[in-house]
């Protein structure tokens, strides 16, 4: 594993739908006593070793989000390095960026799989801005409603890191293109592909022009225009190749956008420990000085 590795975390909020039917939104249901799904997918970009963290929510919900993650997080494996006499200063920070859909593509191709290539786009475009030094290398991608444990991610930050081949994590040979929401990661070309295959599969608002037109002229109903715009993973992440990719079966996993699924997690013997509160912040960045 190469040490300049840049991961990005991609943590996907925008038009998430579940069963639940509460008041709050489905991110912040409780995986532990004080530990919500959110803080958990935080945590699971922190362990798999992410320089960075996306979090792609809308302005009705990013203040709400990142009154509960803060700005920044601790990397769980250089938070606590005893054996060095001043291991404070080898911590590292991993910040976190939060970043809406764009407006161009809402009601179009906003689907939730969507929310994870606007992410992708996002945390390229940013560093790439920047510097090139800043630009990610690879994509980790983590799911607030994935249930299963998040702390065997420690041993695969080689394999996360892998600029050669993609990361995978399957349950019953199942993968995110069978429409799990299980994480994964993708380098900037796989997500130039999906792209393309949305734009090229999703209807629009007109038909095709007819013989001898130049434009077209007659719409699509309304219930048939942008059909792209509900696509679930499957069809969003159909062109990612996972033949040469590395894939980690998981043990137990529940999808937990699924009340019944939520019931039985909570009814299992299976846990997601909550960290000790250093790793879970929030912490807030200090205001400049006017």
């Amino acid at each position: 594993m190469s040490l300049r590795t840049h991961i990005a975390g991609i943590i996907p909020v925008a038009n998430l739908k579940t069963e639940h039917q509460a008041a709050i939104s489905p991110i912040l249901l409780q995986v532990d006593n004080g530990f919500t799904a959110i803080q958990k997918s935080v945590f699971e970009c922190a362990m798999a070793g992410c320089k960075t963290i996306w979090i792609v929510a809308n302005p009705d919900l990013a203040p709400i989000v990142r009154k509960v993650v803060g700005d920044f997080v601790q990397d769980p494996v250089y938070y606590n390095r005893n054996m060095s006499k001043f291991h404070s200063e080898l911590r590292r920070e991993i910040p976190i960026y939060y970043v809406p859909i764009s407006l161009k593509d809402c009601d179009k191709r906003d689907s939730y799989g969507w929310s994870v290539i606007h992410g992708v786009n996002s945390a390229w475009w940013v560093g790439v801005k920047i510097s090139k030094w800043l630009t990610p290398d690879k994509y980790f991608v983590s799911f607030p409603m994935a249930a299963y444990d998040i702390y065997s991610l420690r041993e695969y930050r080689k394999q996360i890191a892998d600029k050669k081949s993609n990361f995978f994590l399957t349950y019953n040979n199942q993968t995110v293109k069978d429409n799990l929401p299980l994480s994964f990661t993708l380098t900037g070309n796989d997500c130039i592909k999906c792209r393309r295959q949305i734009n090229k599969t999703t209807t629009r608002e007109y038909l095709p022009p007819l013989e001898g037109e130049k434009y077209p002229s007659r719409k699509l109903p309304l219930d048939q225009r942008w059909t792209a715009r509900k696509f679930d993973l499957s069809q969003v992440f159909d062109a990612l190749d996972t033949k040469s990719a590395t894939k980690i079966n998981l043990n137990w996993f529940y999808n937990i956008s699924s009340w019944q699924e939520y019931r039985n997690f909570l009814g299992s013997g299976h846990q997601i420990e909550k960290p000790y509160k250093p790793l879970t912040g929030p912490y807030a960045c200090a205001k400049l000085v006017e």
